[in-house]
Formats: C-alpha cells, structure tokens, sequence
C-alpha cells in the first residue's frame, strides 16, 4: 500500500475513534441505540490495530 494513503487511513481512524470517544454518553454506556457510533469506531480501531500488528510482524 502507498505510504501516504496508509496514513491518511491511519489518520481517518484515529479521528473515528477519537471521535467516538468523543460522542460517549456514559450515562447509557452499553446502549446500541445511543452509542453506535462508538461501537463503530472502536471496533475500526481494533481492526486496524490487528491489521497494523499482523503487517508488521
């Protein structure tokens, strides 16, 4: 992959998870219905995550 669209993908996620981190509302923390947003970019991230750690080995 190209350097420079890996860290434009890099910095997209990053954004989504920050901004789902962001957007949490604790006081109805495991709803799907206000948090799904969350949920998505958390689980982006950990795809990513493992992608990046599987790449590198």
């Amino acid at each position: 992959m190209n350097k420079n669209v890996e860290k434009i993908i890099t910095f997209l996620v990053l954004l989504g998870l920050v901004s789902g981190i962001y957007n949490l509302d604790m006081d109805n923390l495991w709803s799907i219905q206000h948090n799904w947003l969350s949920y998505i970019g958390f689980i982006i991230f950990i795809a990513y995550l493992i992608y990046s750690v599987k790449k590198s080995s």
